[in-house]
């Protein structure tokens, strides 16, 4: 068990190739998730086998409450979940060298809900914070996330080799609404470039406000497009119509997994379907890639009338719902603990 030097730059790649090449990989732990957060603190943890990294725990840290600190774990650790042992040596390694005024370390790796693995957990002291929280923003990360997967999972699926067995995935008025995009004329392009994010956010805020949600800013794109650009596993989707963005997205590629993270969309351009377009051409480059799965993200509830799940589930009808472990708290102090869940009640 060790903590990552940053100065290191072997010790580094090594750590930044297995969040990215583990199966269950996930952006949020490479530590470029850490330059990107820029108003964070982190700590990388990594143990080995024979020589080998066979399991990483990136911790962010910011000031969650007046005077103390929450060390979160997005989607993380990466490595075996079930080997709590080990879980718990790696969290005791990152209290080693985070201030005295840490209050809570969360884990809210992405692997599926069980009793036995609840229960596992809450036995070996953790706090789980789960099937109890009813409301999606009750957690950090949503908790239910609907998931393509390639390899044919769920009733009536079968595995997904080529673009036709794609479309045919897909529910029969999506398969159509893709066609009249493109009978329409809007067309898809990708990229990793400071135009491309410019050209995204431009829509990011449409949506943003027909919604009427808050939004990140831009130089927190601009950012991220500076860090991964041309590393092949972040990419901007732009669905254009007549001179027009009225549709994007933005895809990581970790493991086995496309993560579908932000949207934009133009709704005076509803009718030509361009968000249609553009997670057809999204779920073709996780095609094209071998991946397994294609991560829509969350979802408030598996039901039609979340309007989240409404759109998503069109395109992964066949698949089973995913519904993640949820958070692993380890908590430092009680009291800190209790000060900060006043604000998800």
């Amino acid at each position: 068990m060790a903590i990552l030097n940053l100065n290191d730059t072997e010790k580094v790649s090594a750590y930044q190739n297995f969040v990215r090449e583990d199966p269950r990989g996930q952006v949020t732990q490479d530590p470029l998730w850490g330059e990107l957060k820029a108003n964070w603190g982190h700590v990388y943890v990594y143990h080995e086998t024979s020589g080998q990294i066979d399991a990483v725990l990136t911790v962010l840290t910011v000031e969650a409450i007046p005077g103390k600190i929450l060390g979160y774990a997005g989607r993380g650790p990466i490595g075996d979940i079930s080997d709590i042992m080990l879980i718990k040596a790696m969290i005791r390694e990152a209290l080693e060298v985070l201030p005295d005024n840490v209050f809570l370390i969360r884990l809210d790796p992405e692997v599926a809900y069980s009793d036995e693995l609840n229960d596992a957990y809450q036995a070996a002291g953790f706090v789980t914070r789960n099937r109890d929280i009813e409301n999606m923003h009750g957690n950090i990360q949503p908790r239910k996330n609907v998931v393509l997967y390639y390899d044919g999972r769920g009733e009536g699926a079968t595995p997904i080799t080529n673009e036709t067995e794609l479309m045919t995935h897909f529910k029969r008025d999506y398969r159509n609404q893709i066609r009249r995009a493109t009978k329409d004329g809007v067309t898809v392009t990708s990229g990793d470039t400071q135009a491309d994010i410019q050209s995204f956010f431009e829509t990011y805020v449409m949506m943003a406000a027909a919604q009427g949600i808050t939004h990140r800013p831009i130089d927190y794109f601009l950012r991220m497009q500076k860090l991964w650009q041309g590393t092949g596993l972040f990419k901007v989707f732009l669905g254009h119509f007549e001179g027009q963005v009225i549709a994007s997205g933005i895809g990581f590629s970790y493991g086995d997994e496309i993560w579908y993270m932000y949207a934009g969309s133009n709704r005076q351009y509803a009718k030509h379907y361009g968000p249609y377009a553009v997670q057809w051409e999204m779920l073709k480059w996780g095609l094209s890639l071998g991946k397994v799965e294609y991560d829509f993200g969350g979802v408030g509830d598996f039901v039609p009338t979340d309007g989240l799940y409404k759109f998503k589930h069109g395109f992964a009808y066949h698949d089973p719902h995913a519904e993640y472990i949820g958070e692993l708290d380890w908590v430092v102090d009680e009291a800190g603990y209790q000060d900060y869940l006043k604000q998800f009640n």
